[in-house]
């Protein structure tokens, strides 16, 4: 009987890490477009502002950040046949990142603690409700797409994700990677019903 419980409760703890971590790790993404736009007219890019002269009011877009995201984009739209080229570009890219401080709560969290008896003792479970209220940092990767003969915004990306703004700069490329990968799965878009 006493295995069965320790069983159940091992289960159930490694039930609540795996959601808990697959829940942190998560990307949403979403995108809006303009549905007269002629996508798959656009073979070249340019920056919309020039990355040397780049002045973000936000913190988080460091000199270092805006080379790992335009890297990130570069790679990306190379895959889908769309290159750099500052000789007549089809579109230009824009993008920003903005980091806000969240905080998330729940009507009722669990605790539960176990503890084996000693010898002729029996162990215990226990099990305890309260209000679970957690604070976190979510990041917001926006990527945008203007034609350039009239700068007119054509399409957006967005990504939204938890982040730790004191990760290391390797995991820090990696999250930048898979947002803006994550993003641009959504280019070009199916435009369904063009106005």
């Amino acid at each position: 009987m006493a295995k069965t419980v320790d069983m159940r409760v091992k289960a159930f703890l490694i039930f609540l890490v795996i959601a808990a971590v697959s829940g942190c790790s998560g990307i949403t993404v979403s995108q809006d477009y303009d549905k007269d736009a002629d996508f798959a007219a656009f073979k070249t890019f340019i920056w919309k502002v020039d990355p040397e002269s780049r002045q973000d009011d936000e913190p988080e877009m460091s000199p270092l950040v805006a080379t790992r995201v335009r890297n990130a984009i570069t790679s990306e739209l190379k895959a889908r046949g769309i290159s750099y080229s500052e000789m007549s570009p089809d579109i230009q890219i824009d993008y920003n990142l903005k980091v806000e401080s969240k905080i998330s709560s729940s009507n009722v969290g669990t605790t539960i603690g176990y503890g084996a008896g000693g010898y002729g003792h029996v162990g215990g479970v226990v099990i305890s409700t309260a209000p679970d209220i957690r604070q976190y940092d979510e990041g917001t990767l926006y990527i945008d797409f203007y034609t350039s003969d009239d700068l007119k915004l054509v399409w957006r990306g967005i990504s939204s994700q938890v982040i730790d703004k004191h990760e290391e700069p390797d995991k820090v490329t990696q999250q930048i990677n898979l947002n803006v990968q994550k993003i641009l799965e959504q280019f070009p878009p199916e435009v369904k019903g063009a106005r």
